[in-house]
This record gives C-alpha cells, sequence and structure tokens, in this order.
C-alpha cells in the first residue's frame, strides 16, 4: 500500500487541532494556487487599454496658434497629453493663454489648473480657477470657461465675477469677445458705476 502524504488516518502523534490547521494549510494553498489562475472581470475597466494612453505627452510645452500666419494665441501648460484618434488635449498643472488680436498683439491671458483642447469642434475649456486679464484692465473669475476660436468668443456656463474699472457683478451666463469689453453676464448682481440710459 502507497501512502499519500495528505492521508493523515495513519498519523500516531496528530491531535484533532493539528489535523485542523493541516485543512486549513492545505485548503488556503489550494484557493490560492486556483486564484492565480482565474479571470478576473472588471465592468468598470475599458476593454481597450490603449486609449487611456495619449500618444504624446510634454512637459513644460508650448503651443502657438496662428490663423493665416497672425498669431492668435500661446498655450502654456505643465504637462500635456494628445489623444490623437481624439483629435484632444489636454493641459494640466497650470494653463497660461496669451490671447492676440487680429494685428497679433497682445490682448489678454487666461490661467486655470486645467484645460482642454477638442480640435473636432475647435473649442477650448479651462477648469478650475479660471481667471481671464484683459491688457485693458478687465478681469474674469469662474471655474469653467469655453473659448469659441471660430466665433472669437469666450463663454461661462457658472458662476462668474466680472471686474472692471466700472462694475463689480456677479452672475450666470457670461458671454464676451476675446478682449473683455463686449460682454452679457445674466442675473447679475453687485455694483456699477455706469449711468442709466
Amino acid at each position: 500500500m502507497i501512502k499519500k502524504w495528505w492521508d493523515l488516518s495513519t498519523c500516531t502523534t496528530c491531535s484533532a487541532r493539528d489535523y485542523l490547521k493541516i485543512n486549513v494549510f492545505i485548503a488556503l494553498t489550494v484557493m490560492i494556487a486556483l486564484s492565480g489562475c482565474a479571470k478576473i472581470d472588471d465592468p468598470s475597466a475599458d476593454n481597450d487599454e490603449a486609449d487611456k494612453h495619449p500618444d504624446q505627452e510634454i512637459w513644460g510645452g508650448k503651443i502657438e496658434v496662428t490663423d493665416n500666419g497672425v498669431l492668435k494665441s500661446v498655450v502654456q501648460a505643465g504637462y500635456m497629453q494628445y489623444f490623437e484618434q481624439e483629435r484632444l488635449t489636454l493641459l494640466d498643472s497650470g494653463v497660461v493663454v496669451d490671447f492676440y488680436n487680429s494685428k497679433g498683439e497682445h490682448s489678454s491671458v487666461l490661467t486655470s489648473r486645467q484645460a482642454k483642447i477638442d480640435e473636432r469642434i475647435d473649442i477650448f475649456v479651462a477648469l478650475g480657477n479660471v481667471v481671464v486679464t484683459s491688457d485693458s484692465g478687465e478681469i474674469l473669475k469662474t471655474e469653467r470657461l469655453y473659448w469659441d476660436k471660430e466665433l472669437k468668443r469666450i463663454k461661462s456656463d457658472t458662476l462668474a465675477i466680472l471686474l472692471t474699472e466700472l462694475d463689480s457683478l456677479r452672475g450666470y451666463d457670461f458671454e464676451s469677445d476675446e478682449n473683455l469689453t463686449d460682454w452679457i453676464l445674466k442675473n447679475p448682481t453687485g455694483q456699477t458705476m455706469r449711468r442709466q440710459e
């Protein structure tokens, strides 16, 4: 008769407690061995891992946007990611955008924590502590700001604070030209020194 290593019936020095320890050890060993072979599906995980990684990464990057050779904006960020298939650029770690008028002269600067550029619809979205300061002194503060390059307009769908030489206003649905000179602010509250016409 061949004795098997797991057959402890012939052990004369083993107590019931020893049998329990050995059985628990064997059960744990089998479970660990089998768990290494099992495939666990995570429903929240995307099957296409390649889409999660950028095609290009830049630290301390700078992008110059021109139109027919005229400088329109200069975008800088601490970290940039580009996703070619989506035609999407994600900016992080401090974003600074300098805007230029049709003559190529500096007109305003935008700062934010993050931003994204969607080339498919030609929209730039600044996110988190967004501040736009025009060269003429107007200041806009908000948490989210959209810049439509084609329309040359900026918009915010969150609370916006506008500070000008004559105004200190808060409101929603802000819209303006890039220079903050022709603006609309819905449901404004605050102070203005403008005269009623």
